[in-house]
């Protein structure tokens, strides 16, 4: 799929309705990846042929600190999980630690698909600017468009892609507040809780951002209404098959009986799906390492978004007095976190938590550098990439360097 053969979804979905209307790492020796220790010193410019070459060596050099860093967090920090770090979408670094299965001691591998928690919201911001590219509807159209008896006027499709609708959190309410006896939650319920129950807003649409997982469940809602489709399968059929990206999928526990690599607590007992599993599009992707590397050049590639509308996704919408207060070189734009870097570069990300996946998708869009880290054991030390960051940063003066001599 190339950027001049993008879907074109106003066909494809017409064919669908009127169907539907007649019938594991590489060993590197340790090198220490401490801040400061200069992995590329003995390197000499004189004495390697070419440019490329001495690229391609200081790659090399940056995987091995890299990989010392993830062994020594898998020996003394409990990590299990995989790990991708690449540069213009080609891997500099692939490794996987621990298992997928504790029981029985399945290895992980880059191409085991982990449930991906928050950073499933990248792709469904990317369902709903997709959707509005090819004209289905606008950003600024308000709830009330596709969900007429939706109880809150002025709340557009662009607030809920920037957490600024104001809305409380669905994922935080008991179980109870949507129903006796539900075995598995769905988009729908949520939907239609809130248009029944009307719960009060913390803030009214678009006073300040306001992190909030229901502004994604009912985006998804917005693809399954405006598609005809379930939010899983719109994703497989324009996303996933076209990128092969083999080992993704949204996950419903109605159907299906794989649910992906298993998730675990911090003391590697499992943790088990419950109610809320059955919604999608805040969360309920599973992917591997390996496919969001994919997606990841599909992003700087032009494969799914126009070079305009990306632009648009990676643009602060929360400069008010009132938001990322205290965190100035923070903002949220499209489904994607912001992130002024302290070389200037900016750093487009998301991070994920869900049961036992603690997660990092982080993409330096000057630099062409890519951070993966999926766990399927919870442990908030995944977060913990600066070590990683500090060897790009080394990778990328000596880049420079080798440029200039």
């Amino acid at each position: 799929m190339t950027s001049n053969n993008r879907p074109d979804l106003k066909k494809s979905l017409l064919l669908i309705v009127l169907s539907f209307v007649l019938v594991a790492a590489t060993p590197y020796a340790p090198v220490s990846a401490k801040p400061g220790n200069n992995l590329f010193a003995d390197l000499d410019y004189k004495t390697i042929d070419s440019k490329n070459s001495l690229i391609e060596l200081a790659h090399s050099r940056a995987a091995q600190a890299i990989d010392s860093f993830y062994r020594l967090r898998h020996k003394l920090g409990g990590f299990n999980g995989t790990v991708m770090v690449a540069k213009d979408g080609k891997a500099i670094y692939q490794g996987a630690f621990g298992y997928g299965n504790f029981a029985s001691h399945d290895s992980l591998s880059t191409q085991s698909p982990i449930q991906l928690a928050s950073v499933s919201k990248p792709f469904t911001a990317t369902a709903i600017l997709l959707l509005a590219e090819q004209g289905f509807f606008s950003l600024t159209d308000t709830l009330q468009t596709f969900f007429p008896e939706f109880p809150y006027p002025g709340m557009t499709v662009e607030m809920l892609l920037s957490h600024r609708s104001g809305l409380i959190d669905y994922s935080v309410l008991p179980a109870e507040y949507f129903g006796k006896g539900i075995a598995n939650l769905t988009n729908e319920m949520v939907l239609n809780y809130f248009i029944t129950k009307k719960p009060a807003l913390r803030t009214r649409p678009d006073r300040m951002f306001i992190y909030c997982n229901t502004n994604y469940a009912l985006l998804a809602s917005i693809v399954e209404h405006t598609t005809n489709m379930s939010f899983k399968a719109f994703m497989d059929k324009f996303i996933f098959k076209p990128l092969e990206m083999n080992n993704s999928f949204v996950f419903d526990p109605t159907i299906d009986t794989i649910t992906g690599t298993l998730s675990y607590d911090s003391r590697g007992k499992l943790w088990n799906n419950n109610i809320y599993d059955g919604v999608a599009g805040d969360k309920g992707i599973y992917s591997s390492a390996e496919d969001m590397l994919k997606w990841d050049n599909a992003l700087r590639t032009g494969l799914v978004l126009t070079e305009e509308t990306l632009r648009a996704a990676y643009t602060p919408r929360s400069l008010d007095k009132y938001s990322f207060v205290g965190e100035k070189d923070k903002n949220y734009g499209y489904g994607w976190r912001i992130a002024k870097q302290a070389d200037k570069s900016t750093l487009i990300y998301h991070n994920g938590f869900w049961h036992g996946s603690n997660n990092v998708f982080a993409r330096d869009i000057n630099d062409g550098y890519t951070v993966i880290v999926l766990g399927n054991k919870s442990n908030q030390g995944n977060y913990w990439t600066q070590p990683v960051w500090d060897v790009i940063g080394q990778l990328k003066n000596f880049s420079n360097l080798a440029e200039v001599q």
